[in-house]
């Protein structure tokens, strides 16, 4: 009887081992990723408040990043994204007063329309590189969150999705509906539900084409020449001399308002052109 009660006691222990394994190899096995080539039709858009800004999803998933368009666009390389937040709109004149009002915030360098009540829920614009990280890490450090401006790949996945469409609603070319581009209204508009809302992205983010240029994180350079295929959360380039911008602006035609379209620019450079949106990195 001794005997076989040591034979359990081992067998016990080496059962309970293998469950403790089982749960370290589960925690650390990593978000599920939507497979790349996923109808964007298959997720439902999930739009939440925080800190008062309206934030849109993003599952974890791979997608097709870049194109053969350009030559800055490829080679095409399949990259995988884990979840976050991404602004519903570009910052407005009204939210990123907040932080200029708190000091941690230089005002536009151009701010006739930024200082009229009118324009409140309008893009804010005239910001540099520089100005749109401050807003970041200033809603990060006044509310205990880890907000970001948007990698290269986090704003096209935001943009495209697992299914890789060439513009936030699909494949159909632009129009005054869907994208605040050329021919359109001429200027900025304002953001928010009721605006463009035909060209609202696989997650319910608005005017990912057109409207303002959005500067994003990272350096310009050879992005998807260096990517491995399959890699996860790339952040491109840690040095260069230009940063990078995204979607496209209100005077452009529908081949920049694509979503994987890269333009660069001086960090220091502002125009009525270029403005922002976030991300906020967390879980559910």
């Amino acid at each position: 009887m001794a005997a076989i009660a040591d034979r359990y006691r081992v067998w016990s222990g080496l059962l309970a081992l293998l469950l403790i394994a089982v749960a370290l190899l589960t925690a650390c096995g990593g978000p599920e990723f939507i497979p790349a080539g996923t109808p964007n039709v298959n997720w439902r858009p999930d739009l939440r408040g925080f800190d008062g800004l309206p934030m849109v999803y993003v599952p974890a998933g791979c997608f097709m990043l870049g194109s053969r368009t350009e030559p800055e666009e490829s080679p095409i390389r399949r990259v995988c994204l884990t979840e976050f937040w991404i602004g519903q709109t570009e910052v407005t004149n009204a939210q990123y007063a907040d932080c200029v009002q708190a000091g941690a915030c230089l005002a536009p360098l151009d701010s006739a329309r930024f200082n009229d009540p009118a324009y409140a829920d309008y893009p804010v614009v005239a910001v540099t590189w520089m100005q749109a990280d401050m807003y970041a890490r200033w809603l990060s450090q006044t509310y205990e969150r880890d907000y970001r401006l948007p990698t290269e790949a986090q704003w096209e996945y935001a943009a495209r999705g697992t299914e890789g469409a060439v513009y936030p609603w699909g494949d159909a070319l632009p129009d005054c509906e869907r994208a605040n581009l050329e021919g359109c209204a001429g200027e900025p508009l304002p953001v928010g539900p009721g605006q463009r809302e035909r060209g609202a992205s696989w997650v319910g983010a608005l005017d990912m084409a057109g409207n303002v240029w959005e500067w994003v994180d990272g350096w310009y350079g050879e992005f998807y020449i260096l990517l491995e295929d399959g890699a996860v959360d790339p952040p491109g380039p840690g040095e260069g001399t230009l940063r990078v911008l995204r979607g496209g602006a209100w005077d452009t035609g529908p081949d920049r308002a694509r979503a994987s379209y890269r333009s660069r620019h001086d960090p220091g450079f502002w125009n009525d052109r270029r403005g922002f949106r976030v991300i906020l990195v967390a879980g559910r």
